[in-house]
């Protein structure tokens, strides 16, 4: 049976064309026809000709169109997935810089607090709106939702529509292979149960032919190795008893316990502030490749399924194939001591009948205690939009943990008032008279485009400092599955101690078995050559995806000859997606094995430039997610 499927958000043309791979990877769903609709007619084409490049690599017969009209886009389809983001950027960089002002910071504020909250303030009439329209367009169709923040957005669904619909992430599951590379357990082989609301779900149970892992998980904590890689939600499960889903940067804001407590605990803990905001401009360097790349011949290489589960869910509603996968629906009565009209993450089983939770009872109250201010969030979120209230904008924000542990109930108030000024008719109306009093102050409307050209400035002075002659290699798998250290030898490690004085030959090239390199490929020997980065980003990022293919669990290098007339001390200014070993002239100035995302000059350490030329080798390690590094040089003062 041919199905229609409606992308609605295309220009994410990096997720477009991972989802894209992954239902036309699926026999029974080759001949389906893909709808790309996105208002950015430049990102729409791009996303439409990687899609037409991936069913060209898949030798699928699929239909690729394009449109800028949604309802077009919705007409008949049979799925229609979300992936919008309002306002973008510009939009993004007001969700950090108002609240940052009251001294408030995050690391990606797309989930909860403030920057969450306004996100989905402004995501509410383009979200409901386009519910509305498939209740005329095509009301039997199941909404695949990947947009943050899930929770609040799901609770726009459900509240004001009629619409089947499910909240989709890869937290879920992307951890769990994560935790099982600490125990060395090949994840097929290990049961869990997880639940909880999104990104905010624990690991109820880990178990292994009926015997509890989670004592194995406590003692692979205890390796500084492991620690290091996840270092906020192994801390969260040293003191709640479980490990919770989303990564160490998302939950480092969802507690009060570690960015408020000053530069040293974030330090201490590898919080990467601003985080998000460096991703994003990484992000619009990668649309600058991809457009290039789209509009040539090159074909898609080495396509990879995902880890998400929409192809998934189509594949079992269509052919009645049952499947289970982590969704976000209405409680009902799922977890008993959340709320029923809660949204939340838990095992769902899937079939020509749709999508269903499994029931789950009581969580441990350590952990709904945990979850609790954010539901009460979500809850006051729906009602402020629905209803037009501003004083529920007001208290979601004074409950939320990081929020109530930095700022005063007048200051929040306040904070508020600025960001709705700021977005202006971009929100809901949120003038309903309530007894909650404002701020008193007038704000007039921010220019995103200022902010934006003040963040560009300030990235440009700091680019002219960052290294830019690279030479990269790779990807070398892991040697254990699901787990890969800096401490793994490869054959770079040994033909660059036989050149001395830290020489790299980068005319060799060296032997991998192909079919680890390319996660399932044809068996045999691959050479890796040494190659430029496809770029590097004006945050000096070197985004090894973009140049070595998305990969987990494998590891490259980097090389760079770096010239200074005189012998000097510098400060090397290093940041890393994940792990990174620093070699200079040979010697090892700098290690640091952890899993990260990637924050300009987040590592620092002093070094002695030799005069002449000096041999800069990283080794970076890749777990799951982006892959890349930069390295920050200041010019000499003489």
């Amino acid at each position: 049976m041919s199905i229609t499927i409606a992308m609605i958000g295309a220009g994410s043309v990096v997720f477009s064309r991972n989802l894209t791979g992954d239902i036309l990877g699926l026999p029974e769903l080759r001949d389906c026809t893909i709808r790309y609709m996105d208002i950015d007619e430049e990102r729409l084409e791009v996303a439409g000709n990687l899609g037409r490049k991936m069913a060209a690599s898949l030798g699928a017969p699929a239909t690729i169109e394009t449109t800028t009209d949604r309802r077009t886009a919705l007409k008949g389809a049979d799925f229609v997935i979300n992936m919008v983001q309002i306002g973008g950027f510009n939009s993004t960089l007001v969700d950090f810089e108002i609240p940052r002002h009251y001294g408030l910071n995050f690391t990606i504020a797309d989930t909860t607090g403030p920057g969450g909250f306004f996100r989905a303030l402004r995501t509410f009439p383009m979200l409901s709106g386009m519910c509305r329209d498939m209740e005329q367009l095509c009301p039997r169709a199941v909404l695949l939702n990947y947009s943050n923040p899930m929770s609040m957005n799901m609770q726009t669904v459900f509240r004001t529509s009629s619409i089947r619909a499910v909240g989709l992430c890869h937290s879920v599951q992307g951890t769990f292979d994560q935790l099982m590379g600490y125990l060395g357990e090949p994840p097929a082989e290990v049961a869990f149960t997880c639940a909880g609301i999104n990104h905010m779900a624990f690991y109820l149970n880990i178990e292994k032919n009926g015997v509890d892992q989670y004592p194995r998980l406590f003692a692979a904590m205890e390796d500084p190795a492991h620690y290091q890689t996840n270092k906020v939600r192994f801390e969260l499960m040293r003191r709640l008893g479980h490990f919770v889903t989303e990564s160490s940067e998302h939950n480092a804001e969802y507690c009060p316990w570690f960015i408020p407590h000053g530069k040293e605990v974030i330090a201490r803990f590898d919080i990467p502030i601003d985080e998000y905001l460096s991703r994003c401009d990484g992000i619009v360097d990668e649309f600058d490749r991809l457009k290039i790349f789209s509009r040539g011949p090159e074909p898609i290489k080495d396509v990879c399924r995902s880890h998400e589960y929409g192809s998934t869910i189509i594949h079992s509603m269509v052919t009645g194939t049952p499947s289970v996968i982590y969704g976000n629906l209405v409680n009902g009565g799922t977890i008993s001591n959340l709320p029923r009209t809660a949204i939340v993450e838990a095992p769902t089983l899937v079939d020509r009948t749709g999508l269903h939770h499994a029931q789950i009872g009581e969580l441990p109250p350590e952990l709904i205690a945990y979850m609790n201010p954010h539901v009460s969030q979500h809850e006051l979120f729906i009602r402020a939009a629905m209803e037009g209230r501003r004083d529920h904008v007001y208290q979601a924000c004074m409950y939320d943990p990081l929020t109530a542990a930095t700022l005063a109930p007048d200051q929040i108030v306040a904070m508020c008032d600025e960001m709705i000024a700021a977005y202006g008719t971009e929100l809901p109306s949120l003038e309903k008279a309530v007894r909650v009093p404002r701020s008193g102050k007038q704000f007039a409307p921010v220019d995103a485009r200022t902010l934006r050209a003040s963040w560009d400035a300030v990235q440009a002075v700091a680019a002219k400092d960052f290294i830019q002659n690279w030479q990269v290699c790779g990807p070398f798998p892991a040697t254990t599955a699901g787990a890969i250290s800096l401490d793994q030898a490869t054959s770079i490690e040994a033909a660059f101690a036989q050149h001395g004085v830290g020489c790299v030959d980068i005319t060799a090239t060296y032997a991998v078995a192909q079919s680890a390199a390319a996660h399932g490929g044809a068996s045999g020997a691959l050479k890796l050559a040494w190659q430029k980065p496809a770029s590097v980003a004006k945050n000096g990022f070197v985004n090894l995806a973009a140049t070595l293919g998305a990969r987990d669990w494998v590891l490259a290098f980097a090389y760079a000859e770096v010239y200074s007339v005189h012998a000097r001390e510098v400060e090397l200014g290093i940041g890393s997606d994940d792990g990174l070993r620093v070699y200079l002239n040979g010697t090892v100035v700098h290690s640091n094995d952890c899993g990260r995302g990637y924050i300009p000059a987040q590592d620092k350490v002093v070094v002695r430039l030799q005069s002449g030329v000096n041999r800069l080798l990283l080794k970076i390690t890749q777990h799951t997610g982006g892959w890349g590094f930069g390295v920050k040089l200041p010019p000499a003062n003489f």
